[in-house]
């Protein structure tokens, strides 16, 4: 049976008994219409995730029995922080929602010279909440157990410099070399430039803390075109797809 998934940051113990809270399920109780005896899977974002079924609604309780605790699900493939200059509301979402189904394991939203948004707006808790909650849906969608780590905005030079990553890379199209002739081994950091794009400057900093220029050819690509490309190659360039 293909069950519909639900975020739930708990403990699973199988055959324990869980008290929700209804407000936090709006989504659950009047989109999807759940009712007592329904079955449906929660995880919690960190490899964690069970069978659920609900033994009380009412008026006054929301509960759920845990039918069935399943194995943890380890992270799989390489680990990829994707540094994501802030663009705008739309795009800076479709890149972090697919980056979460294709398994970053960091999303890093980044502060450079051509961003355009708000940087004060985008440094808010409202803001940062918002993202956490895209990644989520996108975790209920597609099945993964894990969501990424998103941080705060930060400058692109201080992420460059904290980066631990074997491989680092940095999208450019100027860049000589081709994505394809990296070899990618155990973990990656990408840097996406801003609508507009690093600045020559920028290129020379992020080069400084040992990023390699590469580019994806000569089309020009959108920021979340960008980071979804970027990340799926990775992906195959790691042989894992």
């Amino acid at each position: 049976m293909n069950y519909t998934r639900t975020f739930l940051d708990v403990n699973y113990d199988q055959g324990e008994t869980i008290s929700l809270n209804k407000r936090d399920f709006h989504h659950e109780l009047n989109v999807l219409r759940k009712k007592v005896n329904d079955q449906f899977v929660v995880f919690d974002g960190k490899g964690n995730s069970a069978l659920v079924e609900i033994v009380i609604l009412n008026n006054k309780k929301f509960e759920i029995l845990v039918k069935e605790e399943f194995p943890f699900s380890p992270r799989e493939g390489i680990k990829i922080d994707l540094g994501q200059s802030l663009i705008k509301n739309e795009p800076f979402n479709i890149a972090l929602q697919k980056a979460t189904e294709l398994g970053v394991t960091f999303f890093s939203p980044l502060l450079t010279e051509r961003v355009v948004v708000s940087r004060k707006a985008n440094n808010s808790e409202k803001k940062i909440e918002k993202w956490i909650q895209t990644a989520k849906g996108a975790c209920e969608q597609c099945g993964e157990n894990w969501i990424p780590q998103i941080n705060d905005p930060i400058d692109f030079r201080e992420w460059s410099t904290k980066s631990l990553s074997k491989t680092k890379l940095v999208l450019y199209p100027d860049a000589e070399i081709k994505f394809s002739d990296i070899e990618i081994v155990d973990s990656v950091s990408i840097a996406i430039g801003p609508e507009g794009d690093f600045t020559n400057a920028e290129i020379e900093i992020l080069q400084e803390a040992d990023f390699i220029p590469v580019s994806m050819g000569k089309r020009i690509l959108r920021a979340e075109t960008a980071a979804i490309s970027a990340v799926s190659a990775i992906r195959y360039g790691a042989k894992e797809f």
